[in-house]
C-alpha cells in the first residue's frame, strides 16, 4: 500500500505530513509521513525524501485516509450539515435512501464527497413508507416497473441502487422476481445493489436475486446463512451501533456480526446517520467493530480502504501514490480507538486544509 520511489531529487509537493505513525489503509509504520500534491497523494511511507511549500510536524499522532461512512442518509440536509461530517474527518459519505430530487451526480470538489443511492426500491406500502413516509422510497409493482424505476434513478445520477426487505409488522415485501429484476437491471448499468433485509426470509431472497451488500448486519439468522453470504461474496455495513439502540428488532448485534466474520465475512464501516446522531466519525460504531472480531487495523480499513472498495473507488481511502489527498489526523495510536479518533487535529479533503493544526 505505501508508495514512494526513489529519486535523485527530493520530491517538490504543497504539504508535507510528518507523524509518529500512519496508517496507509491496511497497516501502520511508524514514523510515517505523507506529500500532497495538488488534490493527489505524491507519495507515503515511513521515510520519504521530499520538499513541500508547508510542512507539519504532527508529532505524537496518527496520520489516516479519511473515513468513509457507507450508510448514512442526508438528504435535503442543510450544506452545512455535509461540512460538519466533512470537518470532522468523514471526507466521503454514501446516502442511501433519500428523495428523489437531492439525487445529482458527485461533487468532487464539494467538502464532502458524496455517493448517492437516490430513493429505496420497495413494494408499494412496504417499508420505509410505513415509518418515514414515502419521500425516501420509490415503490414499484411488477418487474418491468422495476426495471424502468433502475433505469431512472441511473440516469439521475444513482451511484448504488438500494432495495427494501423490511417484513416487520406484516409490510408488503417486493417479489422475488422484481427483487431479480432490479439487481439484473442494476448489474447490467455497473451498479451494485445493496439491501435492508432483515430476517432469515429477507435475506434469503436478497442471496437468491444477487445483492451485492446487506445494509445492516442480520440478527438471528442460522449459520448456514451466513455462510452463504461469505461464499457469494456478499459484504455486510455493520450499522451497530444504531442496532445497538433498538434491542426489540435486534437485542445485541455483536455476536451475529462475530458469527459473519468468524465464517470469512467482511464487515464495513457504516453508522446511519440521522439514526445515529453522530455527524462525524462513530467510534462507538467502531469499537463494536473490534468486539465483533476484527483486529485494530482491520476496524480502520472498514472505514477506509475497505470502504474505497466497495465504493469501486480504490484507491480512494488509502495513502498512496495517485490516491485522492482525503487525509486527516489524530492525536496518538488511532488503532486504540479512544475518543481523540472523533477529534481530529487535521483534515485534508481533495488537498484542501479544511481543519488546520495551526488554527489557520
Amino acid at each position: 500500500m505505501l508508495s514512494g520511489c526513489r529519486h535523485d531529487e527530493p520530491q517538490r509537493g504543497d504539504l508535507l505530513l510528518r507523524a509518529d505513525r500512519l496508517f496507509d489503509g491496511e497497516r501502520v509504520v511508524e514514523p510515517g509521513a505523507v506529500l500532497i500534491r495538488g488534490d493527489d497523494i505524491v507519495a507515503a511511507g515511513a521515510e520519504l525524501d521530499a520538499e513541500a511549500d508547508r510542512v507539519l510536524e504532527l508529532g505524537d499522532a496518527t496520520i489516516l485516509p479519511g473515513l468513509i461512512d457507507l450508510h448514512v442518509h442526508l438528504g435535503s440536509s442543510h450544506p452545512r450539515a455535509r461540512e460538519r461530517f466533512a470537518e470532522s474527518g468523514v471526507t466521503t459519505v454514501r446516502s442511501v435512501g433519500d428523495p428523489l430530487a437531492t439525487l445529482s451526480p458527485s461533487d468532487e470538489d464539494a467538502p464532502l464527497r458524496l455517493v448517492q443511492a437516490g430513493p429505496i426500491l420497495t413494494a408499494p406500502d412496504g417499508y420505509p413508507i410505513p415509518v418515514w413516509g414515502d419521500a425516501h422510497a420509490l415503490a414499484v409493482r411488477g418487474e418491468a416497473r422495476a426495471r424502468a424505476a433502475v433505469r431512472d434513478l441511473v440516469h439521475r445520477g444513482a451511484a448504488v441502487v438500494k432495495i427494501a426487505l423490511e417484513p416487520a409488522a406484516d409490510w408488503p415485501l417486493l417479489s422475488p422476481g422484481e427483487v431479480r429484476a432490479i439487481v439484473d437491471e442494476a448489474h447490467a448499468h455497473d451498479r451494485p445493489v445493496t439491501a435492508h433485509a432483515t430476517g432469515t426470509y429477507a435475506v434469503e431472497l436478497a442471496l437468491d436475486a444477487g445483492v451485492d451488500e446487506l445494509a445492516h448486519a442480520p440478527c438471528g439468522v442460522a449459520d448456514e446463512l451466513l455462510e452463504r453470504l461469505v461464499e457469494r461474496g456478499v459484504e455486510v455495513v455493520g450499522t451497530l451501533h444504531v442496532l445497538a439502540e433498538l434491542p426489540d428488532d435486534c437485542p445485541d448485534p455483536v455476536p451475529d456480526a462475530a458469527r459473519f466474520v468468524a465464517l470469512g465475512g467482511r464487515l464495513l464501516y457504516g453508522t446511519d446517520v440521522p439514526a445515529v446522531r453522530v455527524w462525524g466519525i462513530d467510534v462507538e460504531e467502531l469499537r463494536l467493530l473490534r468486539r465483533a472480531g476484527l483486529d485494530p487495523e482491520d476496524v480502520l480499513a472498514a472505514a477506509t480502504s475497505h470502504a474505497g472498495e466497495q465504493l469501486g473507488r480504490a484507491p480512494l481511502g488509502t495513502l498512496a501514490e495517485g490516491a485522492p489527498a482525503d487525509v486527516i489526523a489524530v492525536r496518538g495510536d488511532a488503532r486504540e480507538l479512544g475518543d481523540d479518533l472523533a477529534k481530529p487535529v487535521l483534515v485534508v479533503r481533495a488537498g484542501r486544509v479544511l481543519v488546520d493544526p495551526a488554527g489557520r
